[in-house]
């Protein structure tokens, strides 16, 4: 039997489970209408670009079998965040439409559909669990988990070659049953190098860049730290870390700034880091407290939560339902060492 670490406990009361890359929680908009928000990407003008995208549905008798042939989405029935304008995407669709003798066209959904619809309408979709994307995004959400107890999260490592990467991450909905039959869900994408495995509606909750508390962190790194620091009488902070810690926000952006300036103004090297108490501060706290698991648990609205580092940094995961012979989830399975093509 392999040795199995545990990572954290996850509890749901909705009985749905999302999985998905931590830092892009900063693009969920939940059940708000979805909005890319500002200072995510290049400029204002690129910003209001993509707030100015539609969702697309195909309709039409051949509707499935037109939007598989499209590919354009693991959904076959919509296409989402797409401009409003996009002469390539639907030309593409005529064609397909064409060539196949099938009756599908485009229709521009009005209102939008939110993150927490495209939930719902991916676990219809895959008849209990499903790949969601947003914003160019891949999250997988699964249905089907107990509901109102402590669920394990836990990790199995690799082989002495990669002693200290992940094979695979596993959430134990019904811990000493076996399973008989294994679906694959979809993919995760991840940019951010760590995961969160979390109840479908605390993400309806989440502050990503928010202080909970009204305080926030700033710390700095690098080359010309200890320079900086010294120069402006900067506190150091562990071993190679100089900065402030559980100041207020208005006092840590101030300190930050003037770190930035100093560095700027005679090209020096270090990395900074500016951390509001966020939800996403919370999770990543006692990680970077080195835990050795690279891993927490936290609660946020009565429900706990579980994030995890990849250990292989970037990349996509691939997210199986393990099921049992009446059909019952018996566990998630992320697989971690096998990154599929895209």
């Amino acid at each position: 039997m392999p040795l199995l670490e545990q990572l954290g406990v996850v509890t749901t009361h909705s009985g749905v489970l999302v999985l998905i890359d931590t830092g892009y929680l900063k693009l969920w908009s939940h059940d708000r209408v979805p909005e890319m928000p500002t200072g995510v990407l290049s400029d204002e003008v690129a910003t209001q670009r993509a707030n100015s995208f539609v969702d697309l549905r195909i309709v039409g008798t051949d509707a499935e079998r037109a939007g598989r042939l499209l590919d354009m989405s693991w959904n076959p029935f919509y296409v989402y965040d797409q401009p409003p304008t996009n002469v390539e995407l639907r030309s593409k669709l005529d064609k397909i439409v064409s060539e196949h003798d099938l009756d599908a066209r485009f229709e521009v959904v009005n209102p939008r559909i939110s993150h927490r619809q495209r939930v719902d309408l991916a676990i219809r979709q895959g008849n209990g669990a499903g790949e969601v994307q947003f914003h160019g995004v891949w999250a997988v959400a699964v249905s089907g988990v107990p509901a109102g107890e402590p669920l394990r999260v836990v990790g199995e490592r690799c082989d002495e070659q990669n002693p200290d990467r992940w094979r695979r991450v596993v959430i134990q909905c019904r811990p000493g049953e076996q399973f008989v039959d294994s679906h694959s869900v979809g993919l995760v994408g991840v940019d951010y190098a760590r995961m969160l495995i979390a109840d479908v509606d605390v993400l309806g909750l989440w502050k990503h860049n928010e202080s909970i508390d009204g305080l926030a962190d700033f710390l700095f790194w690098g080359r010309d730290a200890e320079q900086i620091a010294g120069k402006l009488k900067v506190p150091r902070v562990g071993d190679s870390e100089f900065g402030w810690v559980d100041v207020p926000v208005e006092e840590a952006a101030k300190n930050g700034i003037a770190v930035q300036k100093y560095r700027d103004a005679r090209s020096l090297k270090v990395a900074v880091d500016f951390r509001p108490h966020s939800h996403h501060w919370q999770v990543m706290k006692p990680i970077r407290e080195n835990d050795p698991t690279e891993s927490s648990t936290t609660e946020i609205g009565n429900e706990k939560v579980c994030n995890f580092m990849t250990t292989w940094g970037d990349g996509l995961f691939q997210v199986f339902r393990d099921l049992d012979n009446a059909g019952q989830l018996v566990q998630i399975r992320i697989e971690m060492e096998t990154i599929p093509d895209a």
